[in-house]
């Protein structure tokens, strides 16, 4: 197993979402400028990391906070 560090630069104006695959699952979270992670990848476990754009970015938290509010 390998580990992978992603650091989303300070001053950056994109957003990095990572996407953790395995098992037939997967789960994404997103890194705003200046924030980092380690994430553990192997046979069974990979990632897939993409810029998402402010725009892309702001329409998705305001879908997450109404499905929370509907729950």
């Amino acid at each position: 197993m390998n580990m992978v560090f992603i650091e989303n630069t300070a001053g950056s104006s994109q957003v990095i979402t990572i996407i953790e695959e395995f098992a037939g699952h997967s789960v994404s979270r997103d890194l705003n400028p200046g924030d980092n992670a380690s994430i553990a990848v192997g046979q069974f476990r990979s990632i897939v990391v993409r810029e998402t754009y402010p725009d892309d970015w702001m329409s998705r938290a305001r879908n997450r906070r109404t499905a929370v509010g509907e729950a």
